[in-house]
């Protein structure tokens, strides 16, 4: 019995890549190491679009059937969520008032019942973060860390918005109806640093990728 159940247990390590990725929406796909959000792994959003980028990296993995737990988001919009194709329905919001324990206990209970778990680090994140990477891994688990500046958390991949322009004002007057915004990708599981431009959103409220002149792909040195 013994060994069936160790034989059971190692099957997981044969699972496709693909299998073990969340799907996202095509925009990011292009832009992530696996085309997807690999299990277990920590994904850090930040800079000026820190909050759109989050919510657009989940958008396809919650409208295909993922439920996510906003664990400690007090400035998590609901209606901004809805517009970039988040389904609402599978999202669950979680209070944290709190010390970094409180914050990691929360994330670790949430990670026993949702595959996408988004948060705000709190300030001394970083010492309790070897125990809620090592339930997300357990669990199969995605963490979202969002952040204006970088997550104190060590991310396997972080996008990172930089420069934002704003389309459709005209002389001083008119609707904003895009908003170009410029995207790095770094991380422990990024071989070489990419930048795009995205607009995010564009005039329909969702995503789209800017054609980029001369891809800029440079070699991390992390």
């Amino acid at each position: 019995m013994v060994a069936q159940l160790t034989a059971v247990t190692s099957v997981r390590s044969l699972v496709p890549a693909r299998d073990r990725c969340l799907p996202v929406d095509e925009v990011f796909a292009s832009l992530l190491p696996d085309a997807g959000l690999q299990r277990g792994r920590i994904v850090g959003c930040s800079g000026v679009a820190a909050w759109s980028l989050a919510l657009g990296v989940i958008s396809r993995a919650v409208g295909t059937g993922s439920w996510a737990a906003f664990v400690g988001t007090p400035a998590i919009g609901l209606e901004a969520a809805s517009d970039l194709g988040v389904a609402l329905e599978r999202v669950v919001l979680v209070d944290v008032d709190g010390s970094p324990s409180v914050w990691a206990e929360r994330v670790a209970a949430a990670a026993d019942g949702f595959e996408l778990v988004v948060t705000c680090p709190p300030t001394g994140a970083e010492r309790v973060a070897r125990r809620v990477r090592q339930r997300l891994q357990a669990r199969g688990v995605v963490l979202l860390a969002v952040s204006a500046s970088t997550p104190s958390l060590a991310c396997d991949v972080e996008l990172v918005s930089t420069a934002v322009t704003w389309a459709g004002i005209g002389q001083g007057s008119g609707y904003l109806m895009a908003r170009r915004v410029t995207v790095a990708v770094t991380g422990r599981r990024v071989p070489r640093r990419r930048e795009r431009e995205l607009l995010l959103p564009c005039p329909n409220g969702r995503m789209r990728l800017l054609e980029w002149g001369g891809e800029r792909d440079e070699v991390s040195t992390m």
